[in-house]
């Protein structure tokens, strides 16, 4: 800077100097004022166009498009309501009537039979009464055992018998405390005795089953039957 300052002091140290520099400084001056006026005006004019512009997109509307699509609305479909199913009511069944024919009265009509019961069979009757088919000469079948009435031996003389499907056949009392025995034979078809008639034993009045039948024991003569009446 103190050089620069030498300097242009040695410049305007004579007339001549004085009067070069103050003319190049006036040149300077004018040329910068030159420029200056071209660049204000050039951005004055820059400037007002652009201003001009700016106000005319301003002023002018902007048209806005609105749709005007409309906008579907779905309506629910109703709903079906079944449908009745038609009931079939019964058929009635005619009821056949019986006509009778009144006495006294002409025609040709005959009356109908009033339906007849049908027979019912009878019940099968028991065998028949105790055939005794014993022989002096063939061995009797016997049934034999101990006997209990009340927790106690039967007394002697206790009648004890024998029954064939619930018919009684030959008894006797008893010979010994404790126990019995009874003879009896087999009989034909027609009697109690018969062929598969269910055995019991009756006791003072009071039947006890057996579980013996006539014929069961396969032709042996004794039967071992004990009874305990409680």
């Amino acid at each position: 800077m103190e050089r620069l300052r030498e300097r242009i002091s040695g410049f305007f140290a004579t007339p001549a100097g004085q009067a070069a520099g103050w003319s190049a400084l006036g040149v300077l001056g004018l040329a910068l004022a030159l420029g200056g006026l071209l660049l204000f005006l050039g951005d004055g004019n820059d400037g007002g166009e652009k201003a001009r512009a700016r106000a005319s997109r301003d002023a002018s509307p902007t048209a806005t498009h609105t749709s005007a699509t409309p906008t579907a609305t779905a309506t629910p479909s109703p709903t079906p309501s079944p449908t009745p199913t038609e009931t079939p009511s019964p058929t009635p069944t005619a009821t056949p009537t019986l006509i009778r024919n009144q006495s006294g009265s002409s025609g040709g009509g005959s009356s109908a039979p009033p339906p007849s019961a049908e027979p019912t069979p009878p019940p099968p009757a028991a065998g028949g009464p105790y055939c005794n088919n014993g022989s002096s000469t063939a061995p009797p079948n016997t049934i034999v055992g101990q006997l209990s009435i009340g927790g106690q031996l039967a007394p002697v003389g206790t009648i004890v018998s024998i029954a064939f499907d619930g018919v009684i056949g030959p008894g006797k009392p008893t010979s010994a405390a404790g126990g019995y025995r009874v003879d009896w034979s087999a009989g034909g078809a027609d009697c109690a005795n018969r062929f598969g008639a269910a055995i019991s034993i009756v006791v003072n009045g009071q039947a006890v089953a057996s579980p013996y039948s006539v014929g069961s024991t396969g032709g042996s003569p004794l039967i071992r039957f004990d009874i305990a009446i409680p």
